[in-house]
């Protein structure tokens, strides 16, 4: 039964950091730092851009002409392969 609750304890303690992680509502820019140095994510207000970790700061990245950034493809695509996602996962518990 201890198990029960502590799986169900870190479970949530999981959701609560993946949402306070991610804020639908902002443009997705992350928090660089050295460990992520290069590191690319979605810019989530503009497809045609995405976020590179550059000497820690963020910067926007503009994708080539006629291409949008995939993030399950961590890079530019043409628009007829690229598809809408939502920006945060949807995790319940």
């Amino acid at each position: 039964m201890k198990f029960a609750y502590v799986f169900t304890f870190f479970a949530l303690v999981f959701v609560v950091a993946i949402h306070a992680e991610c804020d639908p509502d902002g443009d997705g820019k992350p928090t660089c730092t050295a460990d992520n140095e290069g590191a690319i994510s979605r810019n989530f207000w503009d497809p045609t851009h995405y976020w590179q970790c550059k000497g820690g700061e963020a910067t926007s990245v503009q994708c080539p002409p006629k291409t949008g950034f995939l993030e399950s493809a961590k890079g530019c695509v043409a628009w007829s392969e690229w598809k809408w996602t939502p920006p945060c996962p949807d995790v319940r518990p």
